[in-house]
């Protein structure tokens, strides 16, 4: 039943969206949904909503309140251009700050133009991350209140991840351009780590910047010199790993790894260290890098397979024709085909 009330607030997002020319948020609460539009529909929606609670974006660029401190579930259109070619991907303009109270938020299918970043020693646990695309994560403070249990999975990272005040976590199946910083007590698994020193924002060089007692698995770890990839990188496992160059030792212990793999014999199709839409992240020969799981390294495997197109929970719109007018009967011709869905 839940599975064919999704689709029916879909439908009805689209459409309105659609005739009205005004975007449109919709607030499902206790059992019940309220459509929110104007010229600032999602802080509208965001007002209304409390614990729990649901908010469906639409796709194109959207305001958005700057601070998030509720624990809600805000799903979009997704972000893969060519998955969201029926409703446009989702976009959020600027900066995105989540501040306490905002335990159990789970974001999904959204496209941050600016950083994600946790408010400066504020504890903030259980929040989900998924199948967004954004510049930088940090979790800002000293470690004294961490944030626990954050679960950052499936999503596009164009600059770095910063791990300060967090621990306990998992940063799973995500492709990222920049380094991992300051993460402690964590699960590193499945990622794509292309590393551009360019998109940082700082002096560091390495992949693995002050990372401790984390175990690292899975990943595929593009490097061209063996003393970047770690540096004040302590106690931590590193299991079933791809690297291009043989990294060195340290106090890490180093299990069924695979050493100095020629970067043009990985993936389907890929070049250079950014991510892009057009290439193949799929790898030339699956079964000759096995992960600690018994499969494939990399991010279509492990707890969180990558989905194609990083396509959201909510049910999606696959194909929308509307015409522009009336046909002669009077009647306004409408093809709206949606996929349900449940991962």
């Amino acid at each position: 039943m839940k599975k064919y009330y999704l689709i029916l607030i879909a439908l009805c997002i689209c459409s309105i969206n659609f005739i009205h020319s005004q975007q449109k948020v919709a607030l499902q609460s206790n059992g019940s949904t309220t459509i929110f539009g104007g010229s600032d529909p999602f802080t509208a929606a965001y007002n209304a909503s409390v614990n729990g609670d649901t908010l469906y974006l639409p796709g194109g660029t959207i305001p958005y309140p700057a601070i998030i401190s509720k624990g809600l579930v805000i799903i979009g259109a997704g972000h893969y251009p060519d998955s969201a070619i029926a409703t446009g991907k989702t976009v959020l303009p600027g900066n995105l700050s989540i501040s306490e109270d905002a335990d159990n938020l789970w974001l999904e299918g959204i496209e941050f133009t600016g950083n994600i970043s946790f408010t400066s020693n504020h504890k903030v646990d259980s929040v989900v991350i998924r199948r967004c695309k954004f510049n930088n994560i940090n979790y800002n403070g000293t470690g004294a209140t961490p944030c626990l249990n954050n679960n950052i999975i499936e999503n596009v990272i164009i600059g770095e991840a910063v791990f300060t005040n967090a621990t306990s976590g998992l940063f799973s199946n995500n492709i990222i351009n920049g380094q991992i910083a300051y993460a402690n007590f964590m699960g590193i698994s499945n990622n794509i780590l292309l590393f551009n020193p360019g998109s940082t924002g700082n002096a560091a060089t390495v992949t693995f910047n002050n990372v401790d007692n984390c175990f690292i698995s899975n990943n595929i770890i593009f490097r061209s010199n063996a003393g970047w990839v770690c540096y004040g990188a302590d106690l931590n496992t590193f299991a079933n790993n791809i690297f291009t160059v043989v990294p060195s030792t340290g106090t890490n212990t180093w299990v069924n790894n695979y050493y100095s793999v020629v970067l043009t014999s990985i993936f389907i199709s890929q070049t250079g260290n950014v991510f892009d839409y057009a290439h193949n992240y799929h790898l030339q020969s699956p079964s000759t890098y096995e992960g600690t799981d018994s499969a494939e390294v990399g991010i279509y495997d492990g707890l969180f397979p990558c989905k194609e197109g990083a396509v959201p929970q909510n049910p999606h719109i696959q194909i929308k024709n509307i015409a522009p007018a009336t046909d002669a009967n009077g009647d306004l011709p409408i093809q709206i085909q949606v996929g349900a869905q449940n991962k």
